[in-house]
């Protein structure tokens, strides 16, 4: 009997009401992992478990703010009650606010860093104990194109996935003894809902979105694209990777 590559591996995915986390989720599903949707938006949250349940997939809603701990421990304890442990951790959630050094307020550059970078340490904090006492797990960050290059309209969100690569590349050394490996992606730019609220923030929109669509040799990517690598890290295939940054791109960096 064919078994999915996750089978049975008990998935958090945070962010995952929408976009890139919703289609992920719907991914490891298919591919047998029991998963945790984690969003604050209850109405999209619940809708992609009903989907996945429909589909003949295990899959609980837990409504979470991500960038407060205790929040985050209640989350990771239902996770915990209701499927017995856990395996992998995509933490998937973030935010993309417009603005230059000069432009964009002290609260949002904080709110940038505290939703992007915070909310990572946060969920691994919790998860790694737990991942610890079973024997090991996965831990992939969603990282950006963006941490790897500058991109003038957003130097809030640059700096915050740069901080994302560098927080990949010390987890993934301090757990190794622990059998936890700690991996991220890098996707290029993605025609997700929070892409397409960032673009609405800038006044030349149209410009920049056919900028981007020009430097992306492969033009742009697709949401099933970043789930696909998030399933390649999550899977057993990637057992030899720790502290990579997994560019998927359509080339863009390589120019």
């Amino acid at each position: 009997m064919k078994t999915g590559r996750l089978q049975d591996k008990v998935c958090i995915i945070t962010g995952a009401a929408r976009g890139i986390g919703a289609t992920t989720a719907r991914v490891f599903a298919r591919e047998g992992a029991p998963v945790t949707v984690v969003d604050i938006r209850p109405d999209l949250g619940n809708k992609v478990v009903d989907e996945i349940k429909k589909a003949g997939g295990r899959a609980i809603y837990c409504s979470c703010d991500v960038t407060k701990s205790a929040e985050v421990k209640k989350m990771v304890d239902a996770t915990v009650k209701e499927f017995g442990t856990i395996n992998v951790l995509f933490n998937n959630a973030g935010t993309a606010i417009e603005g230059t050094v000069e432009t964009l307020s002290e609260e949002n550059w904080d709110k940038t860093f505290t939703i992007n970078v915070k909310s990572m340490f946060l969920c691994s904090k919790h998860v790694v104990p737990i991942m610890r006492k079973g024997g090991g797990g996965v831990i992939i960050h969603q990282a950006s194109e963006s941490g790897l290059i500058g991109f003038p309209m957003h130097p809030a969100y640059c700096a915050s996935k740069g901080a994302v690569i560098n927080l990949t590349r010390s987890m993934a050394l301090g757990h190794v003894a622990d059998k936890i490996r700690v991996n991220c992606i890098c996707p290029g730019t993605i025609p997700t809902p929070l892409y397409h609220e960032f673009m609405d923030q800038l006044p030349n929109k149209d410009e920049v979105v056919e900028s981007l669509k020009r430097e992306h040799p492969l033009g742009l990517g697709t949401e099933e694209d970043i789930a696909n690598a998030a399933l390649f890290l999550a899977s057993d295939e990637s057992r030899y990777m720790t502290g990579s940054a997994l560019v998927v791109d359509g080339g863009y960096t390589a120019k």
